[in-house]
């Protein structure tokens, strides 16, 4: 049984052919092949491709941020532009709904002695739906009593506040002959809860420490300073008598903003009551951090339209510093083809106090007119600094005006008639007042009665 196991069991393996040695090779470079395609060289080409992809998307970005790149003056520009429109927008509604600020800007508007008011009635504020948004909104009656002109005047004068005051309702009786009475409803907006702005609208009167009988006196043996004597004083070699010097911003209103060169560059803009002329100077808070190419904290003063028309010798303003600080101080004038020209007035500060900081501006005639829409504070790269700097009186000096007898001539500006301009409002519009009509018919050959055209160019003695 056994011997016949061992017979089944045994295989008679035959020599393999050359053939078929050569066959079973092919065999195993064709299965080497294909397991190395499988398993490597298909992965790394869907690697490959994945790549090659990835660098395609790479470069097109890379691309566009060259194209960004070289639009950055241009981009620069139009968040310049964006700032200004949201501050001309800010600028024509009130921060908050203000009561004493409200009856205050009233009081300057309606002046007009052919019109006797009682009282103003103001009513809880309230919301109103204007587009999509929710604004606040506060209503004020006013009765009054006069006659017509001077109620039209009122309105009129209404129309030119600083802040948009809506003129809801007019209602008016006849009492006589010449005498009207009834009531005016007005409407005020505020963006309080929509942005944040500054709550100082309009410049409030303060009184005064001088003056013989004051209330507000000083004791015999005290000194009185003024408003704006704060600290040491100095200021740079001026002679006025051989200049005529012409204001160009008195910081009275805060029709400026703060723009920074970069997220780095923190601070504000904001009225001071520590001044050198008038009641308020501006107030510039800084706080930076020095590591982009360009480190600047701007005063935007675009709104003002500050326009330059011939170069003037000297251009100034008034700066109290209250610590030293390596920055620069300086200021940007931009010509009608939109390039701007910055002019250092000052490197570092190195006074306390006051001090009448001075430049002398482009003299090439051909760059005129310039506007002045910046002024700026710089720090050099990797350094930081925080501080505080008030400015005030920003003026140019331009030689005496003298015609060829030696006479003193004005200083006067331009103004294009728009439709609907009398004398009398031009002269409120721009005066403040209607008494300067006269002079604005004088200088333009007008008489009473003349139809102003529209585009009409008038000559206005600058004040």
């Amino acid at each position: 049984m056994k011997t016949k196991l061992l017979k089944i069991c045994k295989f008679d393996l035959r020599p393999l052919t050359n053939k078929e040695r050569l066959l079973l090779t092919l065999l195993g470079i064709v299965l080497v092949i294909y397991l190395s395609n499988s398993l490597l060289l298909t992965p790394q080409a869907e690697k490959i491709s994945e790549l090659e992809t990835l660098k395609v998307e790479l470069d097109t970005k890379i691309v566009d941020m060259n194209n960004t790149l070289k639009k950055e003056d241009a981009i620069k520009k139009e968040l310049e532009m964006l700032h200004r429109e949201r501050n001309e927008v800010f600028q024509n509604y009130f921060p908050v709904l203000d009561q004493a600020q409200i009856i205050y800007l009233l009081n300057d508007l309606i002046v007009d002695d052919r019109v006797y008011i009682s009282d103003m009635n103001f009513n809880e504020p309230n919301e109103e739906t204007i587009g999509e948004i929710n604004v606040h909104q506060m209503s004020i009656t006013i009765p009054l009593e006069g006659s017509y002109n001077g109620i039209v005047s009122v309105v009129e004068s209404i129309g030119t506040s600083p802040r948009r005051i809506v003129v809801d309702s007019l209602s008016m009786d006849r009492i006589n002959d010449s005498e009207l009475s009834g009531s005016m409803s007005l409407k005020v907006y505020s963006l309080e809860g929509i942005a944040e702005t500054n709550t100082k609208i309009i410049n409030i009167e303060t009184a005064q420490a001088t003056g013989d009988g004051s209330l507000f006196d000083s004791f015999k043996g005290y000194n009185v300073y003024e408003t704006g004597d704060y600290g040491l004083e100095n200021s740079t070699a001026i002679d006025d008598g051989d200049y005529t010097k012409v204001m160009l911003h008195d910081f009275e209103s805060a029709n400026y903003s703060f723009i920074p060169s970069n997220r780095n560059i923190k601070g504000d803009t904001i009225p001071s009551t520590i001044s050198k002329s008038g009641k308020y100077s501006l107030r510039f808070e800084y706080n930076m951090l020095a590591l982009d190419e360009e480190n600047r904290a701007y005063i935007d003063l675009g709104i003002n339209e500050i326009e330059l028309k011939y170069p003037p010798n000297i251009i100034s303003m008034w700066v109290n510093a209250f610590g030293y600080s390596p920055g620069t101080l300086g200021m940007r004038l931009r010509t009608q083809a939109g390039e701007d020209i910055d002019t250092v007035v000052s490197e570092g500060i190195s006074w306390l106090g006051w001090s009448n900081i001075e430049t002398i501006p482009p003299q090439d005639l051909s760059l005129y007119p310039l506007k002045l829409t910046h002024l700026y504070f710089e720090l050099s790269y990797n350094k930081d600094d925080f501080g505080v700097l008030l400015i005030d009186k920003l003026e140019v000096y331009y030689p005496i005006n003298e015609d060829s007898s030696a006479n003193n001539q004005p200083i006067n500006d331009f103004y294009i008639v728009q439709p609907g301009d009398t004398a009398s409002s031009i002269s409120k519009k721009i005066y403040g007042t209607e008494s300067y009509k006269n002079e604005i018919m004088k200088y333009n050959n007008l008489t009473t009665g003349d139809v102003l055209p529209v585009g009409k160019v008038l000559v206005l003695v600058r004040r």
